[in-house]
């Protein structure tokens, strides 16, 4: 039980960095405001370290051996190396969870792209 609850938490943390700074930046823009520059640079260190708190709980659950220091390595190069250790793992059904992060990062774009057009008509602009 307490592992789902990790699992759980690991993922939904996953899901807020990819959607918290789409939709931020997507009022910014939406209402014609220049990003704080501690945003970009914030939404880049966010979503890789979320990503080593997944894949901790992960190869935990599969025996996924870590190399020393991993996060190091993970944090400079998580879009190659987690889905490698996806597909190592769970074969062709790694392409189903690889595919619904991919989906969850078109919808977080999506959703700041639809909140953007969102905020400028509600501000009035053109």
């Amino acid at each position: 039980m307490r592992g789902d609850r990790a699992h759980a938490t690991a993922t939904a943390l996953v899901v807020l960095a990819l959607f918290v700074p789409q939709l931020v930046g997507s009022f910014y823009e939406g209402l014609g405001r220049q990003l704080p520059d501690a945003l970009p640079i914030l939404a880049s260190v966010l979503l890789p370290l979320c990503l080593i708190a997944w894949f901790s709980l992960y190869s935990r659950e599969r025996r996924v051996p870590w190399v020393m220091d991993m996060a190091w390595f993970l944090l400079a190069a998580w879009m190659i190396v987690i889905p490698y250790y996806i597909l190592k793992r769970e074969g062709r059904a790694g392409f189903g969870r690889i595919g619904l992060f991919s989906l969850t990062w078109f919808a977080a774009w999506a959703t700041g792209r639809a909140v953007a057009v969102w905020m400028r008509v509600i501000a009035g602009g053109d």
